[in-house]
């Protein structure tokens, strides 16, 4: 009974909190940084999905325009496939973008580094993954010029106009981030 009581108590914490990002060396965390700050020369970052397509985004004083989804609330999530949070999340996020899709766009961030384009396409049909997700390099540079994604999966709304509108940080409850896309496309 106390086994029992114990795995259950675990699994609710790791599912309601966040998995920290994997740390790297410290001479990788260096030479990524240089690359990084030679790349940033505007306020233009364009991510590459899974199967090639960009998503270009442009900074704004608070806040992101999206090219291809103006006029749309935009949810950037920032996962990683090892991640069991990130993973338990996708099918909220399957159908909070069914249910919006009118008006909201998902866009996954993976924030993995090692994963060809072929495996997340595998990974998002096992998961039925109904959103694009980004794989590129960029996606890092997203995380830092956003102050640094610190545990995922991180979760960042902007409202139709681009400007930032709520953040979370760690497992949030569906009922939450559908009320706050309410919120933020009554805005």
């Amino acid at each position: 009974m106390i086994t029992k009581i114990l795995t259950i108590t675990t699994l609710t914490l790791l599912l309601l909190t966040g998995c920290d990002k994997k740390e790297e060396a410290p001479q990788e965390k260096q030479t990524k940084t240089v690359e990084k700050k030679q790349e940033q020369t505007s306020n233009v970052i364009n991510l590459k999905t899974t199967t090639n397509k960009v998503i270009k985004l442009t900074a704004l004083d608070n806040g992101i325009s999206f090219d291809d989804y103006k006029g749309k609330v935009v949810l950037l999530d920032f996962f990683a496939t090892w991640c069991p949070p990130c993973i338990a999340e996708i099918p909220h996020l399957v159908e909070i973008q069914n249910t919006f899709s009118e008006h909201v766009q998902i866009i996954g961030v993976l924030m993995e580094e090692s994963k060809s384009n072929e495996e997340i396409e595998n990974f998002k049909q096992t998961k039925k993954m109904n959103f694009p997700v980004t794989n590129s390099k960029e996606n890092f540079i997203l995380s830092d010029a956003l102050g640094g994604i610190k545990s995922l999966p991180t979760m960042v709304m902007y409202d139709k106009n681009g400007e930032y509108f709520t953040h979370y940080v760690g497992a949030a409850p569906q009922e939450m981030i559908e009320a706050d896309i309410q919120k933020a496309i009554a805005k």
